[in-house]
């Protein structure tokens, strides 16, 4: 059984079970009370910290020259107040692994915030993001960035915890690598993870790895970013279909002829949704144990983050 690193995660604080929203209710998302149980949280209400109360009149979006968070009721423009909060709270943060926001929201939205033509929110212009959101987009555009309703996809929530516990395993490492060996060790342990996502990527980020002994801090970061880089794109069927066919060519040998052609179809079957990528990772996990191949076992690929996580209902 793996052990995961607890990732640092910025969460609207509406999420996080408080009352905080509009109307003082508690927003309750399956998803969202389980993820904490493996995360270190950090809270955030962005409306109530620029001093709007629980509860308050409805803020929105309208379309000016920029967009601009308005109170209907009073008039009042809070956009100024949200900028500034919104700066000086990113800039509190030490280390973060990634965030998870409250979807239609004009502040912490990442998707389907309705956006007005008019300051009363009488004529609908769109739909985008909250302004918090927006800055948060901005700042960190390597690390996991969603809302709630987003994530009620199947495959953009896999593709979130992928990244939510690699990049809190990348965080740690870097706090404890010393030397080559420690980085050599973190590079095979992903190397299947990384080209799912990315081969170019993972080609140069071992380039950088061969090489890292002339400036090993340097070799870090620059491989840190490369890393980063090659989770941000959701790989596609046939990006794992490769992968995993790179896998059992690493079993190939010890692996029975029916074998092998039963999980040839298993794979196909997966390209076409008749399968899911879970049933044919446990199959070379089974493997991996039978043959009691330790580099097999030590992939990440293979359970990048607790199941647990992938059992809840949305």
């Amino acid at each position: 059984m793996r052990k995961f690193p607890k990732p640092l995660l910025v969460m609207s604080a509406c999420l996080d079970l408080q009352p905080v929203r509009y109307n003082g209710e508690v927003v309750k998302d399956p998803f969202a009370i389980k993820l904490r149980e493996y995360c270190h949280v950090i809270p955030v209400c962005p409306e109530v910290s620029i001093g709007l109360g629980v509860p308050r009149d409805k803020v929105i979006i309208q379309k000016a020259e920029n967009l601009r968070l308005i109170q209907p009721s009073t008039g009042r423009d809070l956009t100024e107040l949200m900028l500034s909060f919104s700066k000086e709270f990113l800039d509190s943060l030490d280390a973060v692994d990634g965030f998870l926001l409250k979807s239609k929201s004009p502040s912490c939205g990442v998707s389907n915030t309705k956006i007005y033509k008019d300051p009363q929110g009488k004529e609908f212009y769109g739909r985008g993001k909250g302004l918090f959101a927006i800055q948060v987009l901005e700042r960190y555009q390597l690390l996991p960035v969603e809302d709630e309703g987003r994530l009620k996809n199947k495959e953009i929530r896999e593709h979130f915890l992928v990244r939510l516990f690699a990049i809190a395993d990348l965080r740690e490492f870097l706090s404890k690598a010393q030397d080559v060996k420690d980085l050599v060790e973190f590079h095979s342990r992903y190397k299947y993870l990384i080209m799912a996502h990315s081969q170019v990527k993972l080609k140069q980020m071992g380039q950088i790895v061969a090489n890292a002994k002339k400036n090993f801090k340097e070799a870090l970061s620059r491989y840190s970013i490369l890393f980063m880089e090659a989770l941000k794109r959701r790989p596609t069927k046939g990006q794992h279909a490769n992968t995993l066919l790179h896998i059992m060519g690493h079993l190939s040998r010890a692996l029975k002829k029916s074998e092998k052609e039963h999980f040839y179809s298993l794979v196909e079957s997966y390209k076409a949704g008749q399968r899911d990528l879970y049933t044919l990772l446990e199959i070379i996990k089974s493997w991996s144990y039978r043959f009691d191949e330790k580099y097999l076992m030590d992939q990440v690929y293979l359970e990048p983050y607790p199941y647990e996580l992938n059992t809840i209902q949305q």
